[in-house]
């Protein structure tokens, strides 16, 4: 009655956990990850940065409207002639053609526009624009990055739970075991040592299922993390992972990969953006001419002309540095270090590109390899385990033979299981290692602003309709 009370207990209680839990498959887990995540939201916010900098830039062009104005309380040696004439008008009709010279409002407004700067505004806006194309892909690299984070974390929660099950099962094979052990020396035709090792392995191995299950825990909160929900968070993986063999080639991956990682081109924009600040630099050596109206009055009151008479001017100023003591040199040349900088960090991007393609290629096929070898190695391990439990109660095997056999039967599912998962988590490598698109295609992307195409419309024709198949061999189905 108290071993029937327990199992009520803990089946109650796994039902209680089950229908609180929150049912995701992988594709419910990947979308709540690319709305939730931190790096997405990061991203993000670097992209409106950039999108307002090109604003700034932009708007450097155009008219600036200034007004300044001060009130002050006056006096001295300056103002003493124009009080002692005041004073002997006084009480004269003249008397109020004069200012008391107490106080003094000064205001004075200007309007400038500039109208050449010697290719420092043109250039300017052009590395702001290279930046905001930077940006763009590179939130989109982080959406790829995430996807990938999830994929991995949803696979290693599947995993564990294999885990799991094998550790169950094989506390459930040595019970069984365990009892026709008790049984035969119960009749004395096996010794208490054979009972004894039976029962230590069961020990252990209900050890590595409570180790297994604890894994399992820091899975799915780990997968928590990643998708933006609470730690504790219980979670109910829906997919069923079932092997497809990858037939696209190292090279085609490879190709793909050149052409369509976001932060490749991102890299490339990084050179662009660098050249255009290394020729803004330049416009140093060059003169400024801009457009200027300004005007100016001064009074007793606010905004009163009785001290000085309305005055303005329109017309043109320039400003030339002819000697600047090599202060415009030395920027051009710090910005030519930081071109050839962004230069060697796009080259490296490429050497990383290939790099990780052809490592996650190597791991997906090393792991397809592992599954049929695997699988095979499951199902004799499972009959030599057969084969040595009806051997030992027969009397002509012994119980070590057993215990090695229901080792090797957990060791090959074990290992079944890590082929698969280390499959399955490679293939979402590869995806990401070549830039397969989340939401923007970065090929389209690039293309359409070599056209000359703002960064809201790039992003417009670069989009990823959301009813088209994700899978990772779309880009070469025909």
């Amino acid at each position: 009655m108290k071993k029937f009370l327990v199992t009520m207990a803990a089946i109650l209680f796994l039902a209680n956990t089950s229908s609180a839990a929150e049912k995701l498959t992988l594709n419910e887990a990947i979308e709540l990850a690319l709305k939730n995540n931190r790096l997405i939201e990061q991203s993000a916010e670097d992209r409106e940065a950039a999108r307002w900098n090109l604003s700034v830039v932009r708007r450097n062009s155009g008219f600036v409207l200034s007004w300044s104005s001060s009130l002050n309380r006056i006096g001295g040696r300056y103002y003493n002639i124009n009080r002692q004439y005041h004073t002997q008008a006084k009480g004269t009709s003249s008397e109020k053609l004069y200012p008391s010279y107490l106080n003094e409002n000064s205001n004075s407004v200007s309007l400038s526009i500039p109208l050449y700067t010697g290719g420092q505004l043109e250039n300017q806006r052009e590395a702001a624009r290279y930046a905001l194309n930077s940006a763009d892909l590179n939130l989109e690299n982080s959406r790829q990055y995430v996807k990938y984070q999830a994929a991995q974390a949803y696979y290693q929660v599947l995993q564990q739970k294999s885990l799991v099950s094998v550790q169950q099962q094989a506390v459930e094979l040595l019970q069984e075991h365990l009892r026709n052990v008790e049984i035969q020396y119960e009749v004395g035709t096996v010794a208490k040592s054979d009972m004894l090792a039976t029962s230590v392995q069961l020990s252990n191995t209900q050890q590595a299922l409570t180790t297994a299950q604890g894994n399992y825990l820091m899975a799915v909160a780990q997968l928590n993390n990643i998708l933006g929900l609470p730690a504790d968070t219980q979670i109910i993986t829906s997919d069923d992972i079932t092997f497809v063999s990858y037939h696209m080639t190292e090279a085609q991956c490879l190709d793909y990969a050149l052409m369509h990682r976001p932060d490749g081109i991102a890299a490339a924009y990084a050179v662009k953006q660098a050249e255009a600040q290394t020729d803004a630099q330049k416009s140093g050596y060059r003169p400024r001419i801009s457009a200027v109206m300004q005007g100016s009055m001064s009074g007793e009151g606010v905004l009163k002309a009785d001290h000085n008479q309305e005055q303005w001017a329109v017309g043109f100023s320039m400003q030339w540095n002819i000697f600047d003591n090599g202060i415009t040199s030395a920027q051009v040349r710090q910005s030519k270090a930081i071109e050839r900088k962004a230069e060697s960090i796009a080259r490296q991007q490429v050497e990383t590109i290939e790099l990780e393609v052809r490592n996650a290629y190597i791991a997906l096929k090393t792991a397809e390899k592992n599954i049929e070898t695997t699988a095979t190695a499951v199902a004799q391990a499972e009959e030599e385990f057969s084969i040595a439990q009806i051997r030992y109660i027969e009397g002509v095997d012994t119980n070590l033979n057993v215990m090695n056999a229901q080792e090797k039967v957990v060791e090959t599912r074990n290992n079944y299981y890590a082929a698969l998962y280390n499959y399955m988590t490679s293939r979402a490598q590869l995806e990401k290692a070549m830039g397969v698109p989340v939401e923007i295609d970065a090929l389209i992307y690039a293309e359409a602003q070599k056209k000359g195409k703002s960064s809201p419309k790039s992003l417009e024709e670069a989009q990823v309709l959301k009813d088209e198949p994700e899978e990772l061999t779309k880009p070469f189905d025909n």
